[in-house]
């Protein structure tokens, strides 16, 4: 009854917007109560352009960008309609009908949709808004086979593997929902529903500590992988009121625009602005535009109101005003080392982990996400050590590599920068199981391979030694060292012809390598 008295009104201000040929454009019910005075130009704007050129489906389009960027869809499904009637054949009015109308008109979103697929046939979004539709008219088969489509476009939305693992639930085909739902949380692992879903598939597989773990994980709120969708940023770039320019501005700094993150966060930065974070998004975009001094005072802002803002301090935790004071003097810390100020880089760090040890004293994490928290003061000690290490201060450095790898053990970078600091202090074997575990997960990486070949070499242990300086090799034709730490090696097993072979080599990379050619004059006297 609600869908057949929606779809009257619709069709009743479809009516009284173009009866007569009048170009009486649709207003938002609520637009008298607007106030932003940037939002009501941006509608007169756009619905002056429309009255100039009622036959020209973009202008009719960009209003519909306007109206639905501020939270308007039904006008904005009006102006949609109107540009698809102009512009039968352009696939972007068919794909925002489809994308608009799939909760309340799921039967109209299928045939706008399936038309635009027609178009273009490679949108892996509208593919999802169709298997959306589908699946809410209980059409599962035709839903699994547009998200096979989305899949095969885009491999890396979560969505398709997701749904179609709703689906297999739907249809009680476990051990294959559970393959969709693995591969849905490996490449998004913190979607709730995800995890529900997996609750449910592990109980019907008798596999209560998955059931457990998953019960637990769907506890806490979902955070999605944003859908790579080009037709949604031309509605966002419509949006001129304070929450659009800041999703314009996260979106950009997710490309790694930096210089257009900043344009876009600059008009919401006043006295009166209390997101702190807005404010963080806006300091670390100038962070990475080199923009260290203003960095420094927007950081010292945001420190500011959490201190004595009691508007900031009503809207957090104690645990959550420490967390962000100590992110806040992390970013401090990067920038002072950036600059050059190592003695004030570390004072900043330490600071930052001083709020760690207050927030330990307290034992509660309140609504901090653990992992979260264990990673972010891994980066902090992490980022304190590489200041330590930098100035020379290597047993400063290790201590705190140390802390790092306490907190996250798995924490790959840690474990090559530790290993780089024990060899700095020539105490290679506490850098050996360091560079292990490096090369278990990275099998290319040449510098950690070959000084666990020196350190092979040291033990004596020559077989592993020619072992890993042939796989340096592999990887780094031309790497001088490892060939002459591999004819060491040769000569140690007494095998002289690959000594003399390896040497060689090394002379055809360096023809006036000293060492090499000592090496040569040895050796032909051994033989």
């Amino acid at each position: 009854m609600k869908k057949l008295i929606l779809s009257l009104f619709l069709i009743l201000i479809h009516i009284s917007v173009f009866a007569d040929g009048d170009i009486d454009i649709p207003q938002p019910a609520d637009l008298d109560l607007v106030e932003e005075k940037l939002l009501l130009k941006a509608i007169e704007d756009a619905q002056a352009a429309v009255r100039t050129s009622p036959n020209d489906a973009d202008v009719w389009g960009q209003l519909g960008h306007v109206y639905l960027s501020h939270g308007w869809e039904i006008p904005a499904i009006l102006c949609y309609r109107q540009a698809s009637v102009l512009a039968p054949d352009e696939f972007r009015w068919l794909y925002f009908l489809g994308r608009l109308t799939k909760q309340r008109q799921p039967e109209d979103a299928v045939k706008h949709l399936t038309r635009a697929l027609v178009l273009r046939p490679g949108y892996t979004p509208a593919h999802l808004y169709l298997a959306s539709a589908l699946r809410i008219l209980g059409k599962l088969d035709d839903a699994q086979h547009h998200l096979a489509r989305a899949k095969h476009f885009q491999p890396d939305n979560p969505f398709s593997e997701l749904w179609l693992g709703e689906i297999a639930l739907a249809k009680q085909q476990m051990k294959l929902a559970r393959t969709h739902l693995e591969n849905a949380l490996r490449l998004n692992p913190r979607q709730s529903e995800a995890h529900a879903l997996m609750t449910q598939v592990a109980i019907a597989l008798g596999d209560k500590q998955a059931a457990k773990q998953h019960a637990q994980a769907a506890r806490h709120p979902s955070q999605y992988n944003e859908l790579v969708d080009p037709l949604w940023w031309d509605v966002l770039r419509a949006g001129v009121t304070a929450p659009l320019y800041a999703e314009r501005g996260r979106r950009y700094m997710s490309e790694g625009n930096y210089a257009s993150a900043v344009a876009e966060f600059e008009p919401l930065i006043s006295d009166t602005q209390k997101d702190i974070k807005v404010w963080f998004d806006y300091s670390v975009s100038l962070l990475y535009t080199a923009r260290h001094r203003e960095a420094l005072a927007v950081l010292e802002r945001i420190l500011s109101l959490l201190d004595k803002d009691i508007e900031v301090q009503k809207a957090k935790s104690i645990d959550e005003i420490a967390y962000l004071k100590a992110q806040a003097y992390n970013y401090i810390g990067q920038i002072y080392y950036e600059i050059g100020q190592t003695a004030a880089a570390i004072r900043a760090c330490r600071m930052a982990l001083q709020l760690k040890k207050n927030k330990t004293d307290n034992k509660s994490q309140g609504q901090l996400n653990s992992s979260d928290y264990d990673t972010f003061f891994s980066n902090v000690h992490a980022n304190l050590a590489t200041v330590y290490e930098n100035t020379g201060q290597l047993g400063e450095a290790i201590q705190h590599y140390q802390k790092a790898l306490e907190l996250v053990p798995s924490h790959l970078p840690v474990h090559r920068d530790l290993a780089g600091a024990y060899w700095k202090e020539r105490r290679y074997t506490a850098a050996e199981p360091h560079y292990k575990q490096v090369i278990t997960h990275d099998t290319t990486d040449a510098q950690a391979i070959y000084r666990l070949g020196l350190v092979s070499l040291m033990k004596e242990d020559y077989l592993e030694a020619v072992s890993l300086f042939k796989k340096v090799i592999a990887i780094e034709a031309r790497h001088v060292r490892a060939y002459g730490a591999l004819g060491v090696a040769y000569q140690e097993l007494g095998n002289i012809p690959e000594a003399i072979g390896t040497f060689e080599r090394v002379l055809e990379l360096e023809p006036r390598n000293k060492a090499a050619l000592d090496k040569l004059r040895e050796l032909h006297e051994l033989k």
